[in-house]
């Protein structure tokens, strides 16, 4: 079962431009339900957690059809986002209609 997000709006900006999307992932339910964020041009993700092993990757599509999402890339290399332990936020190069994550490798925990 894919999780639902929760969301947060105007967290720190005075003109709702921010929006804070949050999924807690589990070893059960290791995908997040795609958001469709077309109107926010940056994007920025931040993975926190308990990981016990897993690998948590950030991944878009433009039809939000579950086959059709692919790993987003890192805009500091271009390398796809994908993380292992807590770390820095990422930026995102791509601008996909719908955003997710989703632990390709589940862990213990």
């Amino acid at each position: 079962m894919a999780v639902d997000p929760t969301f947060s709006n105007n967290q720190g900006s005075g003109d709702g431009s921010l929006l804070v999307v949050t999924w807690v992932l589990t070893t059960a339910n290791p995908t997040g339900v795609g958001v469709e964020v077309p109107e926010w041009a940056d994007r920025t993700v931040h993975f926190i957690g308990t990981w016990g092993g897993a690998t948590a990757a950030f991944q878009g599509s433009n039809t939000d059809v579950d086959g059709s999402y692919g790993n987003l890339s890192n805009a500091a290399g271009a390398a796809a986002i994908t993380k292992t332990a807590d770390g820095s936020p990422a930026a995102v190069i791509e601008l996909p209609r719908f955003v997710r994550p989703k632990l390709t490798t589940v862990g213990a925990g």
